[in-house]
């Protein structure tokens, strides 16, 4: 008898869970991903982070979810790019116009530190909180950049480098020990650029003038009464007050649920069907390099490989089920040739079938090449785009390996004149950003 009534219980507790008002959460503490991983290591270190696919498609399905009461976001210092801080602020604003609570909450936004990207993101919620021990690092937005030409030099390290045109400012880090003027031009203007659609978000989701935000800008940061009584937030609340606040507004049956497991469980709910028909999407993410996609060649995390996203669109366009392309791009540039592969690829799938590229944080010069022949770009305000010339270069390690005493011999039949370097492959012309 006990044994039957604790499986009536257990299915009690299941159909109510079922049945149970929703409160969607997403922890953004450890940051978010932008596609899958590329290769195993990748595959380990973004275990913890969230895709954010699957958060935009989870908050899409959930604005029509009855069931769905409240979203609550916990904002870290994790750093997250300022296009993908855009595409949430969307998401978020598109769910809370669905007439559901929207809560965020910080421990902090930067410790007296910048903050200025995350609390950009959490003003896009109704309701935003900070810890009593937290602040607000309103300080602005701020861009350096390391110039190592004396360094080199006194190592006896120069560097030979070509570049088309002046605004081409990746290679100056190595040819130049400051600014130039374009450099300082383009750098400028992006800075600017960026601080206007920071301002303005800002001022919209917390009611406040954009002047008064300039001001509050210049004044920061901010201990968390005087955040309070600037109102740049809307309490002071540890984590469990923000919780207890959520299940008043939204039942005390309410049943936790993270957004990304929501967005996955209707996925398995509704499998495709193998000859339905749909649209392909192609994730290009990371320095662009000839071969398969996997670690960038530089360090830094993925890298775009010309093989593997060209066969991908090759098996889209060739897929008669599948009536349209969207080509992920999130890429700071890399191979010119690589580059011109992808494009190439692109150029005969919208001969096909139409190609929609969604660009992330960067599609500069490279990132920009491969999207070109696309039907359709689209692009956030935060997204850092375009292509503005071509640059070579290579490492002269003459004076340096006379310094430490290494002499070499070159026998040569044919190619370079005996005594001279041959080319280095890194003196290609290159599509990195700049």
């Amino acid at each position: 008898m006990d044994a039957g009534k604790a499986i009536f219980e257990t299915v009690g507790k299941l159909r109510q869970r079922r049945t149970a008002p929703l409160v969607l959460e997403l922890d953004l503490t450890e940051g978010l991903t932008e596609g899958p991983p590329s290769d195993p290591l990748a595959a380990v270190l973004s275990m913890r982070k969230p895709r954010l696919a699957d958060i935009l498609s989870g908050l899409k399905r959930a604005r029509q979810d009855p069931k769905v009461r409240a979203l609550v976001v916990k904002v870290g210092g994790n750093p997250l790019g300022l296009a993908m801080v855009q595409e949430l602020r969307q998401a978020v604003i598109r769910f809370r116009a669905s007439g559901k609570l929207t809560v965020a909450y910080a421990e902090t936004f930067g410790e007296f530190g910048g903050g200025t990207v995350p609390y950009y993101l959490a003003t896009a919620f109704e309701r935003l909180y900070l810890q009593p021990s937290g602040d607000v690092g309103l300080t602005g937005l701020a861009m350096e950049q390391r110039f190592v030409k004396g360094a080199l030099t006194k190592l006896g390290i120069g560097y030979e480098a070509g570049q088309r045109h002046e605004y081409k400012t990746a290679v100056n880090t190595f040819t130049q020990d400051h600014m130039t003027e374009a450099h300082r031009e383009s750098a400028a203007r992006i800075l600017e650029s960026v601080t206007e659609t920071v301002v303005a978000g800002i001022a919209d989701g917390r009611r406040l003038d954009p002047g008064k935000v300039r001001e509050l800008i210049d004044r920061g940061p901010f201990t968390s009464a005087e955040a309070k009584e600037a109102g740049l937030v809307d309490g002071l609340a540890y984590r469990d007050e923000v919780y207890d606040e959520l299940k008043r507004a939204a039942g005390e049956d309410a049943h936790l649920l993270y957004v990304s497991r929501y967005a996955k469980g209707a996925s398995v709910r509704k499998l495709p069907q193998p000859m339905a028909d749909g649209i392909a999407l192609v994730h290009g993410t990371g320095m662009i390099k000839s071969g398969r996609s996997g670690r960038s060649p530089l360090g830094g995390g993925g890298a775009m490989g010309s093989d593997t996203i060209s066969a991908s669109l090759r098996a889209a366009r060739r897929d008669e089920h599948v009536k349209a392309v969207v080509f992920r791009v999130d890429s700071p540039g890399g191979s010119y040739v690589a580059s011109d592969t992808v494009w190439r690829e692109v150029t005969l799938t919208s001969k096909v079938k139409p190609v929609i590229v969604s660009m992330g944080d960067v599609a500069a010069s490279g990132g920009y090449f491969v999207s070109m022949a696309a039907d359709v770009i689209v692009a956030q305000p935060g997204t850092l785009t375009g292509s503005i010339g071509v640059y070579g270069g290579k490492a002269v390690l003459a004076e340096l390996l006379e310094k430490i005493g290494v002499n070499s011999e070159l026998l040569a039949e044919g190619g370079p004149t005996p005594g001279c370097s041959p080319p280095r492959a890194a003196s290609r012309p290159s599509s990195g950003s700049g």
